[in-house]
């Protein structure tokens, strides 16, 4: 799970090597960030010849986290690695495609259009 002030690397086609999470959105007590809470990040590290600046601030959601989720029908899973991806205003995804599984949970909810290349 995502917290204040960690570093990781977003699993996205964007050229953005490494963020950090500086605010976890739309949540006022929680201090943990499971799958489909939004993020803020700051840009910490980029490749070469990319428009992106260090320093800038993007949105994210998080899509796989270390921490197990149960079901309503009793089955719970995992994944090995916590991952996010970086969005635009407009809940667009900022690279074209998107590395590795994907929570069922995220492809249901109101911003479907974000992964739009999955379904």
């Amino acid at each position: 799970m995502f917290q204040k002030e960690s570093f990781t690397i977003p699993s996205d086609s964007s050229g953005i090597l490494l963020v950090r999470v500086i605010e976890i959105r739309r949540c006022s007590t929680t201090r943990l960030a499971k799958v489909g809470k939004f993020l803020r990040v700051v840009i910490r590290n980029t490749k070469p010849l990319l428009l992106k600046r260090r320093k800038k601030k993007l949105r994210a959601i998080c899509i796989r986290t270390n921490h197990q989720l149960f079901k309503s029908d009793g089955l719970s899973y995992n994944f090995c690695d916590n991952a996010l991806v970086l969005l635009k205003k407009r809940m667009n995804t900022v690279g074209k495609e998107l590395f590795g599984p994907i929570c069922k949970n995220l492809k249901i909810r109101k911003f479907r259009v974000a992964f739009k290349k999955v379904f």
